[in-house]
């Protein structure tokens, strides 16, 4: 019986795990191509100039 519950209960957390692997993969994707439509480019601190005398 022991080992029937946690049988169960591995199959749903495994099965929470992939869902919520997807569900994080499809967010980034979905980001990423939003910042690529909006033209927003990630600022590299080292070039960036001080305009500010």
């Amino acid at each position: 019986m022991t080992k029937i519950v946690l049988t169960i209960s591995f199959i749903i957390l495994f099965g929470r795990f992939i869902y919520a692997t997807i569900g994080s993969y499809s967010q980034h994707k979905s980001l990423q191509q939003a910042e690529t439509e909006q033209g927003i480019a990630p600022v590299d601190q080292e070039n960036q100039t001080d305009n500010t005398q």
